[in-house]
């Protein structure tokens, strides 16, 4: 099972391999889902690579992180990235936008891809699907059970890959939109504001259920003791979190997974990893939905935040200049320089601050002491505090976390960028005549094959033939010239050489030579890239989406619902303008399901009615999805609509295809761009939903490529998050089980006024805005540039048919 480490940059990627790695995931400066790491630029991907692959018996792995959205005027960047990526010989890409994955399985097929955990794989079905779609391995999302993962590993032919340690999304990844909607910073574009770490007012019908808790914030993953059952559950990898992380920590924790897969730590060794982890960065341990999919006490709602390592309780305050905290260290030693900090009531944070100086008491009580480079576990010590410090009361627990010990127990060496950069094998054959030198290069990248490059060379005067050096000697020095190709991206292959008169070339000349034909095959190749760049835009901009059949003349209305009666005040001429209606079936009960649907198709005519699966759709969940899908099949039921890729594979399982039903993609597969709703095209996929947190430029761009293929959210309660976490729960500190459960919704608000209404959802926790979207006043705009088809939402929330009627009102 392979150790899959995080790294930010090159020398955390160095402190990996060094600490056992046997893989690392890094992101480059565009298209990376840690924007905010510092991230690889080409030149340092070429020393990692190098680095990784030098070992034949052996080769490390380097795993590119291409995993954010794209808007549409983003491809043509993304384009000569791919072909560069795959002349440096990653070993695979990340990727969750789909358009993505078309590239690359259209044009770039030699590149390994992985479904990143964005895409929301979580079930057999997601296995097998992105299985079908040419994935290599599926990430899975960081809520499935050991349950779901030894389903999802016996899937044959397809890896899957387990996060193991690290900080947690509240949400599931790729379906939060928090950052997005209310800050304009997406975190699927790698730009997240982390609202799931604010603080929270939370109340419920008209109580106040708590001032202010960190509700959202989760524990940090720590998998731990379940590693190697990982591996016999038949898990292709392990993954630690951390792309923003410091070397140190990545260094610490991946150590720490090595010894636990290879089960071979000294006594006393492991605790002393964990706290050296603890130390340099740590929330609280969990083993999140490992054990069961409703987990509870995950989540840190007093904290948020690094807790570090505890090492004592407050004493008491000395006041003086400066004031200082006196208190008895336990667990482990402290020197001059470590970090400690104490958490306080109505803080956000803990309160932080350095160790400037160590006063040692060695009787204990008594009022005299040394002062100290090193204290040792035990010990009554005094240590001073800023002056800005808050009151402290006695018993306050005190953390480490900063430790000048633990920093000195993990080091790493420093990389000889000239020795390990990745470089293409060059074959040259060079011919020498009279008055000429001829050298033909023949560069080597993976299976691609290039045309000969041909440099020659014509003499201001004639070579002699020599008499001092036998053609072997001759031979050698042509191949120590050609062999010294310094800074180039290239190294020497073989050298054939012609020369049947015997004739002596300077060393001087060779030189001039090889220095010319290298430059010769670099711009080559920088046109065979243009070339190739080219014809692959060409390639897209001559995709034309197709109309699906039902496109209508004039634009027409979809309405989405999630409950039987939500229509029950509209009147036939209320219908008329409604093009279709979608049920979402996820939140209907399997044992009345097909007969709601029915009552739905007798309102508005069987025509109308499109089923929707929801985004999740977990193999441990509470609906027989194989049961009632084929149910309705055979009830006539073909126009469906998806937000997974794996619910592809839960159709076609009940012998429902794009063959034989209309299909339709609503916004959780994200078509940001054209070559998404390509790649979607391709598989039979008749409209798509653009995404309700798109910028209107880029949604107006997308208009005008895709027409009538798109449908247009103007209505909706977006889910700005899906989470498997019960918000009440996690307020609770307990959950009283399905049956006893009364929780309905509740409000939170933050200290910047933002309010989100908080919907359970079968255990599930949906975050609304406080205000729908409605974007009725840009119908007019977004028609002028080719919508056909209006989405007008009514889901999550508590709609009554009333509120429902009034809203169509003015939307028509």
């Amino acid at each position: 099972m392979e150790l899959l480490s995080p790294a930010g940059n090159l020398e955390t990627a160095v402190a990996a391999f060094q600490y056992g790695a046997d893989a690392v995931y890094i992101g480059m400066k565009q298209f990376s889902a840690r924007a905010d790491a510092e991230n690889f630029s080409y030149e340092d991907l070429e020393i990692l690579i190098g680095l990784a692959h030098d070992n034949e018996s052996y080769p490390r792995k380097v795993y590119v992180a291409v995993n954010t959205l794209l808007r549409e005027d983003e491809t043509t960047q993304l384009i000569p990235m791919l072909i560069r990526l795959r002349d440096l010989g990653v070993d695979a890409l990340i990727v969750q936008d789909l358009a993505t994955a078309h590239l690359v399985k259209e044009y770039f097929p030699e590149i390994p891809l992985h479904a990143s955990t964005q895409m929301a794989v979580h079930n057999v079905a997601g296995m097998l699907e992105c299985r079908e779609l040419g994935f290599d391995r599926v990430i899975a999302s960081r809520e499935v059970t050991e349950e779901e993962i030894a389903r999802m590993a016996a899937v044959p032919n397809i890896e899957l890959e387990i996060f193991a340690h690290g900080a947690l999304c509240y949400a599931y990844s790729g379906l939060c939109l928090l950052s997005s909607v209310l800050h304009d910073r997406s975190g699927n574009r790698g730009d997240c504001s982390y609202v799931c770490r604010n603080c929270w007012k939370v109340e419920s019908e008209g109580q106040c259920l708590s001032q202010g808790c960190n509700l959202m914030s989760m524990k940090d993953l720590a998998l731990t003791d379940t590693v190697n059952t990982l591996a016999d559950l038949g898990v292709a990898s392990v993954k630690l979190e951390g792309r923003k992380k410091t070397p140190l920590y990545v260094a610490a924790v991946t150590n720490y997974y090595r010894h636990l897969i290879d089960g071979d730590f000294e006594p006393g060794q492991r605790r002393q990893c964990e706290q050296d982890i603890k130390t340099i960065f740590s929330r609280p341990w969990t083993r999140f939905c490992y054990n069961y999919e409703h987990a509870t006490n995950v989540t840190d709602i007093n904290e948020t935040g690094p807790r570090g390592i505890s090492v004592g309780f407050v004493q008491d305050v000395i006041p003086g200049e400066p004031d200082r905290i006196r208190f008895q260290l336990m667990g482990q030693a402290l020197e001059k320089h470590d970090g400690l900090q104490i958490e306080l009531p109505g803080r956000d944070r803990p309160y932080g601050f350095p160790v400037d100086e160590i006063r040692l008491f060695p009787q204990g009580g008594s009022d005299t002491y040394e002062v100290v480079f090193v204290a040792e576990d035990g010990s009554m010590i005094e240590v001073p505090l800023p002056e800005d410090h808050p009151e402290f009361e006695s018993g306050m627990q005190i953390f480490c976390t900063s430790s000048q010990a633990v920093k000195r127990r993990y080091d790493w060496p420093s990389v000889r960028a000239a020795l390990t950069r990745t470089r293409h094998p060059v074959f040259f054959s060079l011919t020498i005549a009279e008055k000429s030198l001829t050298v033909v290069a023949q560069p080597t990248i993976g299976q691609r094959e290039f045309p000969d490059v041909k440099t020659v060379m014509e003499l201001d005067e004639p070579l002699k033939c020599s008499s001092r050096k036998s053609p072997e000697e001759l031979m050698e020095d042509a191949r120590k010239c050609f062999a010294k190709l310094g800074d180039t991206p290239f190294e020497f292959a073989d050298l054939q050489v012609s020369n049947p008169g015997q004739f002596f070339v300077p060393v001087s000349k060779l030189n001039d030579l090889r220095r010319k034909s290298a430059q010769d095959v670099a711009e080559m190749l920088s046109r065979e890239c243009d070339g190739e760049e080219k014809r692959v835009l060409e390639s897209e901009a001559a995709w034309q989406a197709p109309a699906p059949a039902d496109a209508p003349q004039r634009p027409a209305w979809i309405l989405k619902i999630d409950k039987i009666f939500a229509l029950n005040l509209f009147k036939a001429e209320d219908l008329e303008d409604v093009h279709e209606v979608i049920l979402d079936l996820g939140r209907l009960d399997d044992e009345t399901m097909v007969e709601d649907v029915e009552t739905l198709a007798r309102k508005v005519g069987k025509a109308k009615v499109r089923l929707a699966l929801p985004a999740i759709q977990r193999e441990t969940g509470r609906h027989e999805w194989r049961r009632v899908l084929r149910q309705l099949f055979v009830k006539g039921y073909r126009k469906w609509q998806i937000s997974n890729v794996g619910a592809l594979n839960y159709l076609a399982e009940v012998s429902i295809t794009p063959a034989n039903t209309s299909i339709t993609a609503d916004w959780p597969l994200y078509v940001n761009n054209s070559a998404a709703a390509h790649f979607l095209s391709d598989l039979g996929i008749q409209r798509v939903t653009l995404s309700p947190d798109d910028p209107l430029d880029n949604s107006m761009a997308l208009l005008k490529k895709l027409g009538a293929m798109a449908e247009v959210p103007v209505f909706q309660d977006t889910p700005l998050a899906i989470s498997a976490v019960c918000a009440n729960a996690s307020l609770n500190g307990r959950c009283e089980g399905r049956d006893q459960c009364n929780f309905r919704d509740m409000e939170i608000t933050n200290r910047d006024g933002e309010t989100l209404l908080v919907v359970n959802d079968c255990c599930q926790s949906v975050f609304l805005k406080k205000e729908p979207l409605n974007r009725e006043n840009l119908v007019a705009k977004f028609a002028a540039n080719g919508a056909k088809f209006f989405r007008a939402d009514f889901i999550w929330r508590d709609w009554s048919p009333k509120a429902i009627k009034a809203i169509w009102d003015s939307l028509r």
